[in-house]
């Protein structure tokens, strides 16, 4: 089950009803959790055993992580058999069949004879995200930083919550457990909120990124499917596609989020912003605290500043920054063009801090400077997303032979209507920055009843103009 398909509304209606309708705290927790199992196993009844294990694991090997009355070296292995534990399910389901044939491919490569075949192991959706809230869970407690929960349920529901559970927001277990022991009210301003972020989320996803992506899997080929023959399309629609595909995983990610916020918001439940305007960053350190920011946090504080972070020189902080970027990219798929996609960014990130340091910057950054930063920052991110949208390199250099006008040109371009597709970033940059705001608190227009009535008839237009064909969302492979 997901967003956008038909039974969800009918699932979700009946969901939030019982659960209004339960005045015991522990009931609802209990029905959340399992409306969250239900929701799950609606893809495959056989992944329930795979969260049950995963949650099991994390409940018991926290019990021992955090009780004080044990010694260190047995908190720090049981903390240790947790994320042993946990990294390895996701490396058989996720990276097995990617090492297998990447080390068949290397023998053969050195004129060895190789001919190991893969397992063929089915991707679990959304175990990266759940697996992470699970560490960082185990890990919280074993630092402290959170108290043990004895109760199996509430670890289970902390992991399993389904507005976030297959694409995330990646949701700490310190906000998660606080809000898990209050009283939930009904009320309309949380009715206001968690509907107005739906209403987004929806429009991201089903008008805008939906509309956006049969143009670049023209180009590019469906994701998933062989490698797609780019030889008949003119370099004009090989960097209108890759324009395309920035703004298809923006409004598509960030739809997605949106929907779980507006969701969990229904339920009386927060979850954190997962984008702050990416587009809009003026240095690449910036655009990472403003995409995926729930993934970038999680990274920050479960990987870079325990290998290090910026301790102990600069050339240490550079090896850490490369370091998280690397496994931040192994993260979002098996291939190798996704670890290349994390080099790159963790190279932009240490030569940002290189020249951050070398170059003292006045306290008020210059417009023509901010100006600089974001062109530079933005040509490099969209480059960037050549390798992570690609099948595999020779895909990628012919991309990139198309920007810089290597490449002989076919015959085949896109309509001209595609080069409108960044004014959708412009106009939600503009909103990012506040320029239109100013609109929607006029008295006239912040009436909730013309709010809605806007809402209503910008939806019926967007629909008109572009017909709603669900496609899955673009991080459920992740």
């Amino acid at each position: 089950m997901n967003f956008v398909a038909p039974i969800f509304p009918v699932f979700l209606l009946i969901v939030l009803t019982v659960y209004w309708l339960i005045k015991a705290r522990e009931r609802r927790l209990d029905w959340l959790l399992a409306a969250s199992l239900v929701f799950y196993g609606w893809w495959d009844w056989r992944f329930l055993g795979l969260i049950g294990f995963v949650t099991l694991l994390s409940w018991a090997s926290a019990l021992w992580a955090g009780d004080r009355t044990r010694s260190p070296l047995t908190r720090k292995t049981a903390m240790l058999v947790a994320v042993v534990g946990n990294l390895g399910l996701l490396g058989v389901f996720k990276y097995l069949d990617f090492f297998i044939e990447s080390g068949v491919q290397a023998l053969t490569a050195m004129g060895f004879s190789a001919d190991a075949g893969t397992l063929g192991i089915i991707l679990p959706v959304g175990i990266s995200f759940y697996i992470f809230q699970a560490l960082s869970y185990v890990i919280d407690v074993w630092r402290g930083d959170l108290p043990v929960e004895s109760r199996l349920r509430r670890v289970g529901l902390y992991i399993a919550f389904f507005p976030q559970l297959v694409a995330g927001p990646i949701v700490r277990a310190a906000s998660f457990f606080p809000q898990m022991d209050r009283d939930h009210r009904l009320t309309r301003a949380k009715v206001s909120a968690g509907l107005k972020a739906i209403f987004v989320g929806l429009v991201y996803k089903a008008a805008l990124a939906d509309s956006i992506a049969p143009v670049v899997d023209a180009v590019y080929g469906n994701p998933g499917a062989e490698v797609h023959a780019m030889g008949q399309w003119a370099n004009s629609a090989l960097i209108a596609a890759t324009l395309a595909f920035a703004a298809q995983i923006y409004f598509d990610f960030a739809g997605y989020s949106l929907i779980a916020i507006g969701v969990a918001h229904l339920f009386g439940y927060y979850i954190p912003q997962n984008f702050n305007y990416p587009y809009l960053a003026t240095s690449i350190a910036d655009f990472w605290r403003r995409w995926h920011m729930s993934l970038s946090f999680w990274l920050r504080d479960y990987l870079y500043i325990p290998l290090g972070g910026n301790r102990g020189g600069e050339a240490r902080t550079y090896r850490n920054q490369m370091a998280t970027m690397l496994l931040g990219g192994l993260w979002h798929g098996a291939a190798w063009t996704f670890v290349a996609w994390g080099a790159l960014h963790g190279a932009a990130l240490a030569l940002h801090r290189a020249f951050t340091h070398a170059v003292r910057l006045p306290a008020a950054e210059p417009l023509a400077f901010a100006a600089l930063g974001w062109a530079l920052t933005q040509a490099f991110v969209l480059l960037t997303w050549v390798p992570f949208r690609a099948a595999d390199f020779d895909q990628a250099t012919e991309v990139w032979a198309a920007f810089a006008g290597l490449r002989a040109s076919g015959p085949d371009t896109l309509p001209w209507s595609v080069w409108l597709i960044p004014a959708l970033l412009l106009l939600d940059g503009a909103l990012g920055k506040g320029w239109l705001r100013g609109l929607t608190r006029s008295p006239a227009l912040s009436h909730p009843g013309v709010w809605w009535a806007l809402a209503g008839a910008c939806t019926a237009l967007i629909l008109a103009l572009y017909p709603l064909k669900p496609a899955p969302f673009v991080y459920f492979q992740f």
